[in-house]
């Protein structure tokens, strides 16, 4: 979407004038044109000779708006940039296509938003082909027979747009058209119902975190989604990458919460403890750790104010004098509170609120698979594993994971959490680590795992 505003610059040159939309010019020609007629019933100019100023107080009479959602004022000038006459429109975002004089970048999704939307819209038209399509969808008006997830029409008007605004339309009409022929003889007997394009919300209170791009109601009421892509790809395990007091405040529990702000100033007092030097001992006492931010870069300036000291006294505040023996202190408070199966739970049930839903709340079921588009050519569905398992071991009961071991060597920045779940063996490798440019900035760790993996 064009940035628009009156400040805008683009390599240090201010530019408010914009590109709009054809229909708005033409409206905006036709109005100003009979307004200038009452003065000069001779004036006569094309709507190339307009130009629009983006303002925030613009001059004289309002001519045109485009919508009651318009906030956008447009002043006019005729003839020339400089030219400002005492006319203006009243415009949405969406009603500038670019920046004047300017190359303008089309959005990245735009590409991905066709081959969507079409994938959906071939299933409603079987009948249509991709040759006929452009022709036909410029002489429609009114809803496509495709939704958007909230329920409201895809409008012709809305895919004139969207094509539009394609680099490379005819590519995406025609791997739109193959992933409708995919998903027709993917549910081939089961009927069809509603069918939604969902680049912003779900339908029918489907998990926002789902990632199908369509979705199709089947016959008997129910749902099937299809995650649009160009290649197969990989399955992904149970992943985070996050703040530590991020991560453990998703789920909202404040004894958690509290757990960890706890964990995180012991491992500081701890580490403190050991600093024997004169000067650096001295700055780390006039530090209360606990009311520093749990964050990752809001002590900057207080761990440079301790590690000044550090460095009179010929020691490394940010690595083997501090950091280091801080960070080994975390890991390893970190894996002994991970071995209480309450504790381990919490971690679990936040993995799978960033890996799936949010497992206090109920969602429609949607499962989905893997749509893979070809230009020519039949494109593939493919199922994506549901390890009904792994889903069930992040959320169960506490009670239900036994044998817990963590394992640190207690110098790196990695440890090993294993247990027992349903007789099998599960094991999470855990890096604890900081992620500051520039040095270590903050006492709240970055954490992340490559997976939640049964062995």
């Amino acid at each position: 979407m064009t940035t628009v505003s009156p400040d805008y610059q683009q390599r240090g040159q201010f530019n408010p004038y914009y590109t709009l939309k054809a229909a708005t010019v033409v409206s905006a020609h036709t109005a100003l044109l009979k307004e200038l007629k009452k003065e000069d019933p001779k004036t006569d100019f094309t709507h190339k000779e307009l130009f629009f100023k983006c303002v925030d107080r613009p001059q004289g009479k309002e001519i045109y708006r485009t919508s009651s959602k318009a906030s956008f004022f447009f002043q006019i000038a005729l003839n020339k940039k400089e030219n400002i006459i005492p006319y203006y429109i009243k415009g949405a975002q969406t009603t500038a296509v670019g920046h004047l004089g300017m190359t303008s970048r089309k959005p990245a999704t735009q590409s991905s938003n066709v081959n969507e939307f079409m994938s959906v819209y071939f299933l409603v038209q079987p009948d249509m082909t991709p040759e006929a399509l452009q022709k036909y969808i410029t002489s429609q008006s009114g809803p496509t027979g495709v939704l958007y997830g909230s329920g409201k029409p895809v409008t012709f008007s809305d895919v004139v747009d969207l094509i539009d605004a394609d680099v490379t339309p005819e590519r995406d009409i025609n791997i739109g058209r193959n992933n409708a022929i995919a998903i027709r003889k993917d549910i081939k007997g089961k009927g069809m119902g509603a069918v939604y394009w969902t680049p912003q919300a779900k339908p029918r209170n489907v998990s926002p975190n789902n990632p199908s791009d369509v979705v199709v109601t089947l016959g008997d009421g129910t749902l099937q989604g299809y995650s649009n892509k160009i290649a197969s790809g990989k399955d992904a395990t149970p992943k985070f990458n996050t703040n530590i007091f991020a991560f453990y405040g998703k789920l909202g529990d404040g004894g958690q919460v509290s757990s960890i702000q706890r964990m995180i100033d012991t491992a500081w007092n701890n580490a403190a403890a050991k600093v024997t030097s004169e000067n650096a001992k001295a700055a780390l006492g006039s530090v209360t750790i606990e009311n520093e931010p749990y964050s990752e870069s809001g002590s900057r300036a207080t761990f440079a104010t301790i590690a000044r000291q550090f460095i009179a006294d010929g020691l490394d505040f940010y690595g083997k004098d501090f950091y280091y023996p801080y960070r080994n202190n975390l890991i390893e408070g970190f894996k002994n509170y991970l071995s209480n199966p309450t504790n381990l739970s919490y971690m679990l049930r936040t993995i799978y609120f960033y890996t799936y839903d949010d497992p206090s709340k109920a969602f429609t079921p949607c499962p989905y698979k893997l749509l893979i588009g070809q230009v020519a050519g039949s494109s593939s569905v493919k199922a994506v594993s549901d390890d009904t398992m792994l889903k069930s071991m992040l959320i169960a009961n506490p009670a239900e994971y036994s044998k817990i071991l963590g394992y640190y060597d207690g110098t790196s920045q990695s440890f090993k959490m294993s247990f027992k779940y349903k007789g099998k063996t599960v094991n999470i490798p855990i890096t604890c680590r900081t992620r500051a440019a520039g040095g270590w900035a903050g006492k709240s760790l970055y954490i992340t795992t490559s997976g939640v993996k049964f062995l």
